[in-house]
């Protein structure tokens, strides 16, 4: 019985042992890492169309976080990390993103989101004013400098989502220092930031 006993126990130390081990998330890439670091602390930024026009956006620090499933055959066992960056709009902004089905509340959007699994698995995705760039259609991001990229909506995985008055964008540059610089709405018109 003794024997039995630590036979089971030693059996269950083991399981623990392998399945948390082998459970352990990669970090993030300095290439992966490079969107987010723009982003560290809370920051306004006031871009100006070339009509006059304000968008206010808050964009807020990256945000890490972490998950842990462990629920058996049916979802596995696994861990995850995620980075995000969410951003707003103010009231008074020409953009607006869409209301929710409650028609009180609108949809929040992150810039940069990237997630991680124990499996190797990354999903990455960059959304800015309904403009999604995921998959595949990331590598039609264009390297414009050392820091600075053109993002084109003509290429985009999706265009206009979530977005209500200033329904799509056509194109925006990033730069991995500062952040968003410039955008192209769906009327010709050129934005700056201020």
């Amino acid at each position: 019985m003794l024997k039995d006993n630590l036979i089971y126990y030693s059996l269950i130390l083991f399981l623990l042992v392998a399945t948390t081990g082998c459970m352990k998330v990669k970090d993030f890439t300095s290439d992966e890492i490079k969107w987010f670091l723009a982003y560290k602390k809370n920051d306004t930024a006031i871009f100006i169309s070339k009509r006059g026009e304000l968008d206010t956006m808050f964009f807020y620090k990256m945000i890490p976080q972490g998950d842990t499933v462990r629920e058996g055959f049916g979802r596995g066992y696994y861990n995850e990390n995620y980075l995000s960056v969410p951003y707003k709009l103010s009231e008074g902004s020409y953009h607006h993103f869409a209301f929710m089905g409650d028609g009180k509340t609108r949809y929040d959007q992150n810039i940069f989101s990237i997630s991680k699994k124990s499996d190797g698995t990354t999903t990455f995705e960059i959304t800015f004013l309904g403009t999604i760039f995921n998959g595949k259609e990331l590598s039609n991001i264009k390297r414009l400098s050392k820091y600075v990229y053109y993002f084109d909506s003509a290429k985009a995985t999706y265009v206009g989502m979530d977005m209500e008055r200033g329904k799509a964008i056509k194109d925006f540059t990033f730069d991995i220092r500062s952040g968003i610089t410039t955008f192209t709405d769906e009327r010709s018109v050129k934005w700056e930031k201020e």
